[in-house]
């Protein structure tokens, strides 16, 4: 009659009822599902997010901000061989700073006039004329340069010579050891030997029992305050293979109101290395700096491949060393 009776079901093996196992169900079901959910090809948009390269930048040197006392000034003149001409150190730029990366501006400086002190004396004045800011080679870069027209009132040919901007700077008069009497100059320098074996921080055994060697020492004249005296010390181990030295700058000061008081170390600086090549330090000049009118000794480090230039300053009773330039040279 066109009906199947259920006799005439087709049967699965393993299945009494005749129906579709229900693992075949489902998978059939998921693949259905899987088949509407699939758009075609045609239907399908690729995104392409495109990727911005980095923009460019300029590196730009950063200057740290100085320690330099603006009432000292706009810059330290350094004179060079002649009283004619002068290294513009820009107080700006201080020994963090890489000055072959800087664009030095002096335009401010020209016609300025200046006041040259050499020890603790000034000797002139002078204006600035032509000032030529030097080009960096592969070996050096080095501090502009001034012109000077100098009106001197002290002719003396002098090692060394700073100058400041006019009324920034006073003389404070020293006395070299080389030119005190015979026996003073012993005195002194049996007193800086003394003070020098008894600093701290004397961790290199090498030098230890070595003689200290003044080679350089200043006093300044009694006053109103404490006297000062001010050496460059040294030690050497002479050995043939691997000569080395030690150097200290030292500051002592002593209260001139006692006859009998002794000089009492206040700072001191000390390095040591191979003797070729150990940092050299220098007093270049002692001036009263500022509108406060601070002691202060002008100092020159070399370290061979350049040289700085700092100002150690007495403030509020304590030395301390308040600025250094940025290294320049070859």
């Amino acid at each position: 009659m066109g009906w199947l009776s259920p006799r005439n079901t087709p049967r699965v093996a393993g299945n009494p009822t005749g129906s579709m196992p229900l693992p075949i169900v489902v998978l059939t079901a998921m693949l259905v599902l899987a088949c509407e959910r699939t758009p075609p090809a045609s239907a399908r948009k690729d995104t392409v997010v495109p990727v911005a390269p980095p923009p460019e930048t300029t590196v730009v040197p950063v200057v740290e901000t100085s320690t330099w006392d603006s009432t000292a000034g706009p810059a330290l003149f350094v004179l060079g061989p002649t009283v004619q001409e002068a290294l513009v150190i820009m107080s700006r730029y201080t020994d963090t700073t890489a000055i072959d990366s800087l664009r030095l501006d002096v335009g401010t400086l020209r016609s300025k006039p200046i006041d040259l002190f050499a020890a603790g004396s000034r000797i002139g004045r002078a204006r600035i004329g032509a000032i030529t800011v030097t080009t960096r080679s592969d070996s050096c870069r080095t501090w502009p340069v001034a012109r000077l027209e100098p009106r001197l009132t002290d002719t003396t040919v002098h090692e060394a010579a700073v100058g400041f901007e006019a009324e920034h700077a006073a003389e404070w008069p020293v006395d070299s050891i080389a030119v005190l009497p015979q026996a003073d100059s012993a005195r002194l320098v049996a007193d800086i030997a003394r003070i020098a074996s008894a600093l701290p921080g004397d961790t290199a055994a090498a030098f230890r029992g070595l003689p200290f060697v003044v080679t350089n020492a200043w006093r300044t004249k009694a006053g109103g305050g404490p006297q000062l005296i001010a050496a460059i010390v040294i030690r050497n181990v002479n050995q043939e293979a691997n000569p080395r030295q030690e150097r200290i700058l030292l500051l002592a000061e002593r209260d001139t109101l006692t006859t009998t008081a002794r000089y009492i170390p206040r700072y001191f600086e000390r390095v040591t290395g191979l003797e070729e090549t150990v940092e050299t330090t220098d007093v270049i000049a002692m001036v009263l700096l500022g509108a406060d009118r601070r002691p202060t000794l002008v100092v020159a480090r070399d370290a061979g491949n350049g040289t700085s230039y700092a100002l150690i300053e007495r403030i509020a009773g304590v030395w301390q060393r308040r600025w250094a330039s940025a290294y320049a040279g070859c």
